[in-house]
């Protein structure tokens, strides 16, 4: 039996050490992915959730304290060839533009050359390293002996600077050294500089709402609370295999608790054979019931005979379907007709009647009061899918879908979850109500603040979340680095169970996983609050506010008709006096 909805994940962020390096100083885009397979079973989803389950052992809830990580001003520079010179490498100054007496270069080994810092302060660093090659070049910086992360280097034959950044070195000496993957690197300086970012790192929100005017009030209370949370609790969420719930009850027969929210796929929303899409709304009609918070990311197969996902296994082509017709609330036919008359592309009405297939599928979920965290086009920036072959294109879908679902179907359970992973590829904060990114660094259990941080550059007047992760980072380093996402979703599949049916803990020990789930600073399913109630309590706050404005607005007509009135007899009193004179 396989658990396999998708067998790995798509997108691969490499971030170690807290030091998430240049790319994400810049605002650019996150690490291109590995390629991966999709695999997806059409007819028959091994699911537990029905078998029987096991007696299911309770734990006592841990209280994480966050260690207090203050900032210390700090700044040192030195340059390459006054650090330790052995084995190979050497010192040279044929190379122009560098700094000091010369650069290092010809490091075959770790141990060839490095540099140390001597810090009375442990705390965040920003680590900056000039390079310089001749060929593009892939190498490893490392800190005490740990590795940080891999860096790229352009191959201009210029030095160039490449910064690290938060990364928590502790006080006393820190050894830099370079991690030689490919030859022909030169070294010409090192600069160290504490960094103030975490310890400025807020999670505070100004006056947040949902873009959709309209949202229903289930709606709006899932949004209200995710927002209020943001900051103070990490929400859990647990990605599912199609059409049931066997991750998220491996989750519970693990550490005694489900996940606050259930990740599914509409993948299969646009197949012929539809019996397992109607599994995998009753599977989230039923989570909702049960109090917990429904989530959907689509993997769209691209509208055409293959019906693939990836960039490069379909012909289909976004930028053909883009016009600038507005078709948005027009029917079907008449988008045809607007095609028959040559207007827009056969591409254009094959997106929309797609939209509009999946649409149909979360107008159940509407209909039934469920609000949804809807994530569709996932991961775009990285060119892996159809939807990522071109940024205007990528945007003008993205808004044509905003449109057509939110004021043609009036879907109005939905909160928008954006996922591009590239500042440039942003639709723009009128058009999504959370920014999230995709996380695979497996074995790496840093808060990743650093991503938070990318994504508030972005925008900081939305929560943000880590929508996938190949493992839960450790609680405590969400803590100590104030990485207090929103929520965070657990991929499934094969990163969490084996064929078998049974825990895999590859990516997450069983040990792992009971404290994630059972301490003060996570929100699990039995922590959420009754969101029916809540959303009661938003409905009668606001027809209070509208009684109010009303009344006001009446009070102030009133008066304003009594001046006038006052007015108007002053005058005839004055007019009446004048005549009599």
């Amino acid at each position: 039996m396989r658990f396999n909805r998708i067998a790995a994940a798509t997108a691969v962020f490499v971030c170690a050490a807290s030091g998430c390096g240049a790319q994400i100083g810049k605002n650019e885009s996150m690490t291109p992915p590995e390629k991966t397979t999709v695999i997806t079973t059409t007819k028959a989803i091994a699911d537990d959730s029905k078998a029987e389950t096991p007696e299911v052992k309770g734990y006592e809830e841990i209280k994480v304290v966050a260690n207090a990580i203050p900032y210390v001003k700090y700044y040192q520079t030195y340059n390459a060839e006054t650090g330790t010179v052995k084995g190979k490498a050497e010192v040279k100054s044929e190379r122009k533009g560098f700094k000091g007496k010369g650069y290092v270069t010809n490091i075959s080994a770790e141990e060839d050359w490095c540099h140390d810092f001597e810090l009375t302060d442990s705390q965040y660093y920003n680590l900056s390293i000039t390079v310089a090659s001749d060929v593009p070049c892939v190498n490893g910086i490392s800190v005490n002996g740990k590795k940080i992360q891999d860096f790229s280097v352009s191959g201009s034959g210029k030095f160039e600077t490449i910064t690290f950044k938060n990364i928590y070195i502790e006080k006393g000496t820190a050894k830099i050294s370079v991690i030689p993957e490919d030859s022909g690197l030169d070294i010409d300086y090192l600069n160290l500089t504490a960094s103030e970012d975490i310890s400025k790192l807020s999670q505070k929100l100004t006056e947040p709402a949902l873009v959709n005017k309209n949202a229903d009030y289930n709606t709006k209370a899932v949004y209200q609370y995710i927002c209020e949370n943001y900051g103070k609790q990490v929400i859990l969420g647990q990605h599912d295999t199609i059409g049931g719930t066997a991750e998220s009850n491996m989750i519970y027969q693990t550490t005694g608790k489900y996940p606050a929210i259930r990740f599914g796929d509409l993948m299969l929303a646009t197949d012929k054979d539809s019996v397992v899409t109607q599994e995998e709304i009753s599977a989230a009609e039923e989570w909702a019931a049960q109090g917990g918070i429904v989530g959907y990311m689509w993997h769209w197969a691209a509208p055409d005979d293959k019906r693939e996902y990836y960039a490069d296994q379909t012909d289909f082509d976004i930028k053909k379907a883009v016009t600038t017709e507005k078709i948005a609330q027009l029917s079907i036919d008449d988008i045809k007709k607007l095609q028959k008359d040559g207007k827009v592309s056969e591409e254009c009405v094959a997106l929309v009647e797609d939209i509009d297939t999946v649409s149909e599928q979360l107008s159940k979920l509407r209909d039934e009061g469920v609000a949804v965290l809807w994530r569709p086009l996932h991961e775009a920036s990285n060119g892996s899918f159809w939807w990522g072959k071109d940024k205007k294109a990528y945007q003008w879908l993205w808004k044509l879908m905003y449109e057509r679902q939110t004021e043609y179907h009036k879907l109005n359970n939905l909160i928008w979850v954006w996922s591009a992973q590239n500042a440039e590829w942003y639709v723009g904060d009128e058009y999504c109500d959370i920014l999230s990114c995709d996380i695979y660094d497996d074995g790496n259990r840093d808060g990743q603040a650093n991503i938070m941080l990318f994504l508030q550059s972005i925008s900081k007047k939305k929560p943000v979340a880590i929508s996938e992760c190949g493992n839960f980072p450790s609680i405590q380093s969400v803590a100590d680095e104030k990485a207090m996402w929103s929520y965070i979703g657990q991929w499934g599949g094969n990163y969490l169970m084996t064929d078998e049916g049974k825990l895999s803990e590859e990516f997450n020990t069983a040990a792992d996983l009971i404290t994630m789930y059972n301490n003060n600073l996570t929100v699990t399913r039995d922590k959420l609050p009754d969101f029916t109630h809540l959303a009661s309590t938003i409905k009668e706050s606001e027809q209070k506010a509208a009684e109010s404005s009303s009344k006001a607005d009446e009070k102030d007509k009133a008066e304003s008709g009594g001046d006038k009135t006052k007015k108007s007899d002053d005058s005839s009193a004055a007019e009446t006096t004048k005549k009599k004179e």
